[in-house]
């Protein structure tokens, strides 16, 4: 059984067989208190307490630090179980009421019970990095880069949501231009035209069309300029920008150069990526068109020869 001091509440483990009668007298190890302890087994008599407290003798320093109490004349004799729990030679005791027993014995030293409080103290926290939430945070980390991601890349965007379910893509966001038939002009094919939707922290919205620019011609030329035009589903005119060819932007720059800045890049008539003279018959040199917020009614681009220079016969 478990019994607590009455003055510092230490808790004990005390043996069921030390506890006899009404209750015992016991002292606590680690404040020196006295108490009555009340028997609450469940075979105990049930006696009044004070009336035990009273008739049980009280417990004196003596009786707890010696076990043996010296005998006037009389050799010592060997220690025995009842020299322990009980003090020798106790007087006689009043006689208790009938059906009622008293006795008092010394608890012998016990261990002190840890205390729940103690225990919990000494239980190591646990890691805040749980499998369960690096799973979470994990996710949470994949869904927000994804969703910025698709935030920059429309076109991408719209080509995940129509595999998904088709047509949605083209629902939320538009459909996609429609990419004219190449055309040839004065001798300058544009192939592997591509378009795709991107934004910029500084601009906005974008439409970025991009290929390469042939020379058809029989001799070097330079100076290619081309210009892009946008149009709706009846063929209306939405927008027009002219650009030469050799002058490439990259995500980067694109997304914190403003609208003007990226103009003034691309118009640059000598190329500032590769140089927009001196092409080759047959050569080819890349080349960017950016228009600007366009309209959502865009539906398709025509890309055409604004003009092209021809270079200087190389001398031998």
């Amino acid at each position: 059984m478990i019994i607590h001091c009455k003055q510092c509440a230490t808790k004990f483990r005390f043996k069921d067989e030390l506890m006899a009668g009404g209750g015992v007298w016991v002292r606590c190890s680690r404040c020196g208190h006295e108490f009555f302890e009340i028997n609450t087994r469940p075979d105990a008599s049930i006696a009044p307490v004070k009336e035990q407290a009273a008739s049980a003798k009280p417990l004196t320093p003596a009786d707890v630090i010696s076990p043996l109490k010296p005998v006037p004349a009389a050799p010592l004799k060997p220690l025995t179980p009842a020299d322990v729990i009980s003090p020798p030679d106790p007087p006689p005791q009043p006689k208790p009421a009938e059906g009622i027993t008293t006795e008092a014995k010394v608890m012998p030293a016990v261990e002190e019970e840890e205390t729940e409080d103690e225990e919990e103290m000494e239980r190591p926290r646990a890691s805040f990095w749980t499998p369960g939430r690096l799973v979470a945070y994990s996710i949470l980390v994949f869904l927000v880069v994804g969703s910025v991601y698709f935030w920059l890349n429309p076109g991408i965007t719209r080509d995940v949501l129509n595999f998904v379910s088709p047509g949605t893509g083209d629902r939320v966001l538009g459909p996609a231009p429609k990419a004219s038939p190449v055309t040839t002009a004065g001798g300058i094919n544009f192939t592997e035209v591509k378009e795709r939707f991107t934004k910029s922290t500084a601009s906005g919205d974008l439409l970025v069309i991009s290929g390469l620019a042939v020379n058809e011609y029989e001799y070097p030329v330079g100076r290619i300029k081309l210009r892009g035009k946008i149009l709706d589903n009846t063929g209306k005119l939405l927008g027009e920008v002219e650009t030469f060819a050799g002058n490439i932007l990259t995500e980067e720059e694109m997304n914190r150069l403003s609208d003007k800045e990226i103009l003034a890049e691309l118009q640059k008539p000598e190329g500032s990526d590769m140089a927009n003279a001196g092409i080759r018959s047959r050569a080819s040199i890349p080349f960017m068109i950016v228009f600007m917020n366009p309209p959502k009614e865009v539906d398709e681009f025509i890309i055409e020869l604004s003009g092209v220079e021809r270079a200087p016969a190389a001398s031998n």
